[in-house]
């Protein structure tokens, strides 16, 4: 009822008072029609016309697209029905007055309790829409989310509206750009430019397992520049796998310590054998022969022991193999091997050390794969005694030595050669024939003399064994002569001077305590205990 009772009001203050009877009232201009367009019983000559009279409906065009989008002409507003009869009895002028005018006829008209609900537009709204002055927006308006004539897109114009910030980062941008652009050209030139040295191509190529990269390498021109990118890019990419360090070694000591060859050599299961039973527990067992291996050729090599083992597990094992530290000068553990096809492996190129003078030993051939040509595979010892197994380390010592003494150049074609055989018993062969070869000409050359020949064998009785007489030795033979008894020397002088030597060593690990008290860990707190004190003269 509050919603009727304003709607009447409304539509009362809109039409005018009537006017005396002496002055003609022009006709009345409604903004909205009702249903029925018929004028009042009481003034037929002032029918209300509309603002536009639309044509006849056989020619009404379509409805056409509106300011708002809700209505698109006058007929399509909703008429304004009256109220209950209460209501317009209430409001209806008194019998005394006059023929109603079609104001106070239009003002009777209430409009429904729910037209503000049912409604589509506002009488604004629709003034708007029915204005020949307001054109109907566009799809592209529409699309563009604009709602009215006047509201800002908040497009800029290029250039303007720029603060300084947003130049700086602009600026800071085009620069980032520049410098990543100038960055990726100076990292292409550096991977793909010329080896610096003879040595980093040795190196790289036998870092890298990729052949196909290492032949384009060597071609030159755009294809060696590829080869030498993708060589370079691989090994920035294996940064992770690789050893601790880089290189492993120093330099190889000066004379009277340096040795042209080095020799690998693997510790567990070579050199040692760790078992474990019910009633001793764990145990390390040192392979017969051990000692005697590494005394004597450590006088031809340069020995490395290279684990995979920790070294916090590894280092009492050296240390009771070689106590004083003068037939292994170099010792690599787990840290130093480079984790490559789901194994670690042991990279011979990172010992700073030519690899055509180096051999190593091991009982696993995959831990040499990236030199399988440097490599010697020798059966793993599982603590044996007396088998052929347990005596194949010291059966090796012959071949190794004459690789040293012979001075071969390049020790990969030599192991090569013997690639599929079992070495010791090779090598043992091609000895001997190359000896009995050697007698045989200096037999053959004894008796080809013509006049030595025969004045020789005419005196045969007075010079027969002679040393002229004795059969010549191989330059092998010779060597091995003075190398054993180099070594036997050597271990007397150790066995004459254990107790001095001990001493020694057990002094330098006092000063070592000593020194630890100034120390971080002397400032932590934690002392070195105390030497116990001698005991006293009995």
């Amino acid at each position: 009822m509050f919603a009727a009772r304003s709607a009447a009001r409304i539509a009362s203050r809109a039409v005018p008072a009537p006017l005396p009877a002496q002055r003609s009232a022009g006709p009345i201009r409604f903004l909205r029609s009702t249903a029925d367009n018929s004028p009042p019983p009481s003034q037929p000559a002032h029918t209300p016309e509309p603002a536009h009279p639309a044509p006849s409906s056989a020619a009404d065009p379509p409805p056409r697209a509106t300011q708002t989008g809700a209505t698109p002409s006058a007929e399509s507003v909703p008429p304004l029905s009256s109220q209950p009869p209460a209501v317009a009895a209430a409001d209806a002028p008194s019998p005394a007055d006059p023929a109603p005018s079609a104001a106070s006829s239009s003002a009777s008209q209430v409009p429904p309790v729910n037209a503000l609900s049912e409604r589509q537009n506002s009488l604004a709204e629709a003034f708007l829409d029915l204005h020949p002055d307001v054109a109907p927006r566009s799809e592209d308006e529409r699309r563009g989310g604009s709602q009215f004539p006047g509201d800002k897109t908040g497009a800029k114009a290029r250039g303007a509206g720029k603060s300084s910030i947003e130049k700086k980062r602009a600026l800071l941008v085009r620069a980032a750009a520049g410098a990543t652009v100038a960055g990726l050209a100076w990292a292409v030139y550096d991977l793909g430019k010329d080896w610096e040295s003879e040595e980093e191509q040795k190196k790289m190529f036998a870092r890298s397992d990729d052949k196909q990269a290492i032949d384009e390498a060597q071609e030159g021109g755009w294809m060696g520049w590829w080869g030498r990118v993708k060589i370079r890019v691989a090994d920035h990419l294996d940064y992770l796998n690789k050893p601790a360090w880089d290189p492993l070694l120093p330099p190889p000591l000066p004379e009277p310590h340096y040795r042209p060859y080095t020799l690998v050599i693997d510790l567990e299961d070579m050199l040692t054998h760790d078992k474990w039973d019910l009633e001793h527990g764990w145990r390390t067992a040192k392979r017969p022969g051990a000692d005697y291996f590494l005394a004597y050729m450590s006088q031809f090599y340069e020995i490395v022991l290279f684990t995979t083992l920790p070294s916090y597990l590894a280092i009492p094992l050296v240390e009771q193999i070689d106590p004083y530290g003068a037939y292994v000068p170099w010792k690599l553990f787990k840290e130093a091997t480079r984790y490559k096809n789901n194994t670690h492996i042991k990279d011979l190129s990172y010992l700073n050390r030519p690899l055509e003078r180096t051999v190593i030993l091991d009982t696993d051939a995959t831990r040499f794969q990236l030199q399988p040509d440097n490599g010697i595979a020798l059966q793993p010892w599982h603590g044996s005694k007396g088998d052929a197994v347990a005596n194949e380390l010291v059966a090796m010592i012959p071949f190794l030595e004459a690789l040293a003494i012979k001075g071969v150049k390049d020790v990969r074609p030599v192991i090569k050669h013997y690639e599929g055989k079992h070495i010791p018993t090779a090598y043992m062969e091609a000895e001997a024939r190359a000896k009995r070869e050697m007698l045989e000409k200096w037999e053959q050359a004894q008796k080809d003399n013509s006049v030595k020949g025969w004045i020789g064998s005419l005196f045969g009785g007075l010079t027969k064994g002679t040393i002229r007489d004795a059969p010549p030795e191989t330059d092998v033979e010779k060597v091995r002569k003075t190398a054993q008894k180099l070594y036997l020397d050597e271990q007397k002088y150790w066995r004459d001077n254990a107790e001095t030597i001990n001493q020694q060593i057990e002094e330098d690990k006092q000063r070592q305590l000593r020194e630890m008290s100034t120390s971080l860990a002397g400032m932590m707190g934690l002392k070195p205990p105390s030497p116990a004190p001698p005991a006293p003269a009995q």
